[in-house]
């Protein structure tokens, strides 16, 4: 079985999450890290125990001792180091939002299938021991016709307007990043939807900055969906289907147990005993998708990323939230089609 080492790009929040889960991972080292501040690489490779400390992101990539690269940095910063990563021939984890909108995403797959190199957007939440039982039980019928799902996404986010989640020039916003949640267990049930609706609240810092998201399906299916960085919520997901529903716990995009409750009432709890928050789930399924030669992963293809950020677009552009580096098209004319409906905030 080869040993993987892995990199880390980026040493924020979800790269100390990340580090800290990669020991549960079944195989692999974490060899690298870097950081613009090389104070911030020294650190954060003294805390995990990671061998080499970088301070320039591009080393890293193109280091010979590294085959999968991770990349935690803000939203606006991903294509340019996947694409990077991509031409180094080094497969790739990339955080949610793959990028920031569905013509980058594109470009970005179609060079990787031209380059044969394993992408993935780092969906943790997919791979959650929770969540597979989930899928188990809708697929085997359990609750029979699934009808809708109701989901939430809220936390406290700084109130400093350069942080990055409040930051336009950084990709910030609810949306992308964490209503991406709710959505994508509504598109991972029922695939992409057929309409979109949504009232958001717009920020000072002209992005948003708490939503309520309805997409429904000629099917029949709806999903009521809300994201915020501005309130608490239980943050709980329910499925509803025609005989029993299904409840995955608090905060159910990182949850340890679920439970199915029959039309009578009979309740079947799950539970899960695993470590950390669970993303080492997404560090065994790279590992196992290149250990079989795979260039994407079957559990969370191109197609899902793409579908996924294809319907934030949507969202996003009905906000009238855009982003200055959709405006400057400085990735060669990539953003041409979303520009004739683009509602610009002045």
């Amino acid at each position: 079985m080869k040993q993987f080492n892995w990199g880390v790009v980026g040493t924020g929040q979800a790269a100390h999450l990340f580090a800290s889960d990669f020991s549960y991972a079944k195989m692999g080292e974490l060899k690298a890290v870097a950081s613009r501040d090389k104070a911030c690489a020294d650190q954060f490779a003294a805390e995990f125990d990671i061998e080499l400390a970088f301070v320039d992101y591009f080393s890293l990539i193109n280091s010979p001792e590294i085959d999968v690269v991770y990349i935690a940095t803000p939203h606006v910063h991903h294509y340019d180091l996947v694409k990077a990563c991509i031409l180094a021939g080094k497969a790739v984890l990339c955080e949610k939002p793959f990028t920031l909108n569905e013509a980058l995403s594109q470009s970005l797959y179609d060079l990787a299938l031209e380059k044969n190199v394993f992408v993935m957007e780092a969906m943790w939440t997919r791979f959650n021991p929770v969540i597979e039982q989930v899928l188990e039980w809708v697929e085997e019928g359990e609750i029979g016709s699934l009808h809708s799902v109701q989901a939430s996404f809220h936390f406290l986010a700084s109130t400093d307007p350069s942080h990055r989640i409040l930051n336009r020039e950084l990709g910030g916003g609810a949306l992308l990043d964490v209503g991406i949640y709710p959505v994508f267990l509504a598109q991972l049930l029922f695939g992409k939807p057929d309409f979109v609706q949504n009232q958001a609240v717009i920020g000072d810092t002209d992005v948003d900055v708490f939503e309520q998201i309805l997409l429904g399906w000629e099917t029949g299916q709806l999903a009521s969906l809300d994201a915020s960085i501005i309130s608490s919520n239980p943050n709980r997901a329910i499925l509803s289907g025609e005989k029993g529903y299904i409840e995955i716990d608090s905060p159910w995009y990182k949850a340890k147990s679920c439970r199915l409750v029959d039309e009578s009432g009979n309740e079947r709890a799950v539970e899960f005993d695993f470590s950390g928050n669970g993303f080492q789930f997404e560090v065994d399924e790279v590992n196992r998708c290149l250990e079989e030669g795979l260039t994407q992963s079957p559990n969370h293809s191109w197609q899902d990323s793409l579908e996924l950020i294809s319907t934030l677009d949507e969202i996003r552009q009905d906000m009238g939230v855009s982003y200055p580096c959709e405006e400057q098209d400085d990735h060669h004319d990539v953003h041409e089609h979303h520009h004739e409906h683009s509602h610009h905030k002045h």
